[in-house]
C-alpha cells in the first residue's frame, strides 16, 4: 500500500476537499473494513492462490468471473501505472532534465524485463523499502510537529460535503493492496487467525499513516502550495528540515515507487495468467516460458496496457479510474459473502466469519455505492464499460465455449439446462456406483449436517414399508475441484457407512448407502428422485435460520415440484416415539399428513392425535361439524387416534405450545413463494420452535413430468 497512495496522491486530493484530505483517508479506510472482514472470510473458506478473482468467479460464474478478473487486472495496473508518475516527479526533483513520461517508460521497460527473467519477487528488499519508508515518514512527520499551524487549515471544507466525498472516492485506491495478502492464503499458518488480525492491524497501521502525515502536512503547508502538487512530502521535507531532507525524501520516494510498480506489474500479470489457465482467456497467456519459467506473454501485455495509460492519460484520471474499479470489487466481494451465505452453499465453510452479519457487508456495498456516485457518471461510465464490453466480448467470443461452469449464482438460480437435459446422466455428479436399475421407495438425503443421521433413516425405513430405501450421502464440492481427485472417503463417512450397513442387518430391511460428490446439489438430487422412482424424499432441514435475509430458501425449490412425496424432518434429539400430533387444516394436505402419521405410529407403537385449530369466534356448529370430520378420519386410521380441537386467534403459537406433549409433531408444508422465502413461512416457525422433533409432507404433483420440470426450472 505505501507509495503514491501517500507521496503523490494528498496533492491531487486537496484540489477536491482543501485541508480536510486527512479526513477523506480516514473516512475511506472505514469503506474498505467491511471488504476488509469480507474477505477475510471469503479467504478462510476458500483458501487458495488468485484472491478476489477465484472467490467471485465461483460465486458469479465465468462471466463475471471474465469481466471481475479484467478490472482486477488493469485496477492494478493502473496503480502500478499511477506510481510509475509518481517516480518521475520525485525523480526529476533529483535530475531536473528529464521528462517525465519518458522516463516512466524507460523504468516501465526495466521492470518488464526484470519479471520477465523471474527476479521480480524481492521480498527481502520490499522488507527493507517499506522500512525506510515508515521511517522517514517518522522523522518528516516528529518534526512538522513542532512547526504545525491551524491557520493553514482554515477552510478545512471549502467545498463542502460533495468535495470530502469526491476525495474520499479518490484517495479510496491508497488502500487496493490491503486485502491482497488474501491471494495467498493458502500459505498463511491458522489463517482463520492470522488472515484477518494481519488484514486487520495492517488497515489500522496504513489508516495512521497516511491521516497521520496529511494532517501535519496541511498544518505546515498553505492549501495553494499544495492543491495539485505531484510531490507534497518532499514540499512538507524541505519546509520543516530544508534541502537535505528533501533529498533524501525524494531518493527514498523513487525506490519507494520503483518497488511499488514492480509489485503491481508483478501481481497484475498474474490475473490473466489464471484466467487463462481456467480457460476464460487464449491458452497461450497461461503458459511458464521453459527458461524463465515466467508468463512472458501476460507480462508484456500488462506492461503495454501500462504503457498506454501513461502516454494517454493524466494522473489525476490514472488515480480515479483505479478508485472506481476498486469500490466495484469491494462491493463484488460484500455481496459475494451475502450470496454463498444465504445460498447454503454445502462446501463454503469458513473458519473466520464476519461479525455483525449482514449488516458489515450492507453497510459495506452502501458506502462504496455512495462514494462511486460522487466520482461523476462522466468517469464512472467510461470506466466500467471499457472493462464490461471487452470482458463480455471475450466470454461470448472465447469463454463460454471452454467452461461449462455456472459459479453458485447459476446453480442456486433459473436451470434452463436441466429442462434440456432432464433424461441425460449426470454428468457432473459422482453416480456411477448407485444401481439405478433398482428403485427405491423412498430416499434419504443426507447433506453432513443432520443431528442423526440413524433417526433420519429409521423414518424413511418406516415410510418404505420394507421396500427399499436408498441413502445418498451428498457432498457438495466447489466446480473446479475434479471429481476424480476425491475418490476416497473420508474417516466419518467411512463410519457413517458402517452404521448404516450394521442397521440394514439388526432391522432386516433392504437399506442401500451411497456417497455421491456433486458439483450440483440440486441438479443431484432432482436426478436421483427421478432415476429411482422413489415414493419419498426424506431430508432434514431446521427451518429459515436467523439472520437469513434473502430469497433463497434452500428448501423451497423441493416443494411442489419433485415427482414423489417429500418429507422435511427436524430432529429435536427424541429417540423414542409414543405420542403422535398431526395438525390439520381441513384441506388436501390432512390425508398425507394422516396416512403418514400411521405409518409411524404402526411402526413406533404409538398414539395419535389430530389437533385442529378454530377461530374463537367460530359458532357451536362449526366445532361440532369439525369435531365429527376429524373422528371420520381416526376411523380410518390403524393405530389409537384421538382427537383435539382448540379456540384460538393465534393458530401458529397454539399449535407449537401444545408440542411440548408429543414426541413426534406432523403438518402438511405449504408450497413456497417470494414473500415467504423473504420473511420466513408459517412452516419455517412450526419446524424451528416446535418442543418435539417435527416433520413437514407434501405429497407429490399431480401433473407430467414435462410439466414438473418446466414449472419448477422456469
Amino acid at each position: 500500500m505505501l507509495g503514491s497512495g501517500i507521496f503523490v496522491l494528498p496533492g491531487i486530493a486537496a484540489t477536491n476537499t482543501g485541508a480536510s484530505v486527512w479526513l477523506a483517508y480516514i473516512l475511506a479506510s472505514l469503506s474498505v473494513l467491511p471488504a476488509a472482514l469480507s474477505k477475510s472470510e471469503l479467504a478462510t473458506a476458500m483458501p487458495t492462490s488468485g484472491g478476489t478473482y477465484v472467490y467471485l468467479e465461483r460465486t458469479f460464474g465465468p462471466l463475471v468471473g471474465t469481466i471481475s478478473g479484467l478490472g482486477l487486472w488493469v485496477s492494478l495496473l493502473l496503480k502500478a501505472t499511477f506510481a510509475l508518475m509518481g517516480f518521475g516527479a520525485y525523480l526529476k526533483i533529483l535530475a531536473p532534465q528529464v521528462q517525465l513520461v519518458p522516463t516512466s517508460l524507460s523504468i516501465l521497460a526495466f521492470i518488464c524485463i526484470l519479471n520477465i527473467l523471474g527476479v521480480g519477487k524481492v521480498s527481502g528488499l520490499l522488507m527493507v523499502v517499506v522500512g525506510l519508508c515508515i521511517g522517514l515518514l517518522s522523522v518528516i512527520s516528529g518534526a512538522s510537529v513542532f512547526t504545525f499551524s491551524t491557520e493553514f487549515m482554515d477552510p478545512l471544507f471549502p467545498s463542502g460535503v460533495t468535495g470530502l466525498a469526491s476525495a474520499t472516492a479518490l484517495v479510496f485506491v491508497s488502500y487496493a493492496g490491503v486485502t491482497k495478502v488474501a491471494a495467498i492464503a493458502e500459505e498463511i499458518k491458522e489463517p482463520e487467525r492470522n488472515l484477518p488480525r494481519g488484514i486487520l492491524i495492517s488497515l489500522l497501521i496504513v489508516t495512521l499513516v497516511y491521516s497521520g502525515v496529511t494532517f501535519l502536512l496541511f498544518g505546515n503547508l498553505p492549501y495553494s502550495e499544495l492543491a495539485n502538487n505531484l510531490r507534497p512530502i518532499y514540499s512538507l521535507a524541505l519546509h520543516v528540515q530544508g534541502p537535505i531532507l528533501g533529498s533524501i525524501t525524494a531518493v527514498i520516494a523513487v525506490i519507494t515507487m520503483s518497488s511499488m510498480a514492480n509489485s503491481g506489474l508483478l501481481a497484475a500479470s498474474r490475473f490473466p495468467f489464471a484466467m487463462a489457465r481456467d480457460s476464460l482467456l487464449p491458452s497461450r497467456l497461461g503458459k511458464l516460458n521453459r527458461k524463465y519459467l515466467t508468463p512472458i506473454w501476460s507480462i508484456v501485455i500488462s506492461a503495454l496496457l501500462m504503457a498506454f495509460v501513461l502516454l494517454n492519460l493524466d494522473v489525476a484520471k490514472i488515480a480515479k479510474f483505479a478508485s472506481a474499479f476498486m469500490l466495484l470489487i469491494y462491493m463484488a466481494e460484500n455481496i459475494s459473502v451475502i450470496v454463498l451465505r444465504e445460498a447454503r452453499v454445502q462446501w463454503y465453510k469458513p473458519s473466520y466469519k464476519t461479525p455483525l452479519y449482514p449488516f458489515v457487508q450492507i453497510i459495506g456495498i452502501a458506502l462504496n455505492g455512495i462514494l462511486l456516485s460522487y466520482m461523476g457518471f462522466n468517469l464512472i461510465l467510461p470506466a466500467f464499460l471499457s472493462i464490461m464490453i471487452p470482458g463480455f466480448i471475450i466470454f461470448v467470443l472465447y469463454s463460454r465455449r471452454k467452461t461449462t461452469r455456472k459459479g453458485v449464482l447459476g446453480i442456486r438460480g433459473k436451470r434452463q439446462d436441466l429442462v434440456e437435459e432432464k433424461q441425460e446422466v449426470i454428468s457432473r455428479s459422482r453416480l456411477e456406483d448407485i444401481d439405478l436399475s433398482m428403485d427405491a421407495n423412498v430416499v434419504v438425503a443426507l447433506f453432513g449436517k443432520e443431528r442423526s443421521p440413524e433417526m433420519l433413516i429409521e423414518m424413511g425405513v418406516a415410510l418404505a414399508e420394507h421396500s427399499n430405501c436408498e441413502v445418498a450421502h451428498i457432498t457438495e464440492v466447489p466446480e473446479q475441484t475434479d471429481l476424480d481427485d476425491l475418490m476416497d472417503e473420508p474417516a466419518e463417512l467411512r463410519s457413517l457407512r458402517r452404521r448404516v450397513l450394521a442397521m440394514a442387518v439388526e432391522k432386516k430391511e433392504p437399506i442401500t448407502f451411497d456417497p455421491i460428490v456433486s458439483h450440483d446439489l440440486a441438479r443431484t438430487v432432482f436426478h436421483i428422485s427421478q432415476r429411482l422412482h422413489c415414493q419419498w424424499l426424506l431430508i432434514e432441514w431446521r427451518g429459515k435460520t436467523a439472520g437469513g435475509f434473502t430469497i433463497h430458501n434452500p428448501m423451497g425449490w423441493l416443494k411442489g415440484h419433485l415427482r414423489c412425496n417429500l418429507g422435511i424432518f427436524r430432529d429435536a434429539g427424541v429417540r423414542y416415539i409414543r405420542k403422535i400430533v398431526c395438525y390439520t387444516k381441513g384441506d388436501a394436505s390432512d390425508a398425507i399428513v394422516i396416512s403418514t402419521a400411521d405409518h409411524f405410529a404402526e411402526v413406533n407403537r404409538a398414539d395419535i392425535t389430530l389437533l385442529r385449530v378454530l377461530p374463537e369466534d367460530c359458532t357451536e356448529e362449526v366445532q361440532q361439524r369439525t369435531e365429527r370430520d376429524l373422528k371420520e378420519m381416526a376411523k380410518a386410521c390403524v393405530s389409537r387416534t384421538g382427537i383435539n380441537v382448540i379456540k384460538s386467534n393465534d393458530e401458529v403459537d397454539t399449535v407449537i405450545t401444545q408440542t411440548v406433549e408429543y414426541d413426534l409433531f406432523i403438518f402438511g408444508g405449504s408450497q413456497h413463494s417470494f414473500v415467504t422465502n423473504l420473511f420466513g413461512s408459517v412452516d419455517d416457525k412450526l419446524m424451528a420452535k416446535a418442543a418435539c422433533s417435527v416433520i413437514s409432507v407434501q405429497s407429490a404433483p399431480e401433473c407430467s413430468e414435462d410439466d414438473v420440470v418446466k414449472d419448477y426450472f422456469n
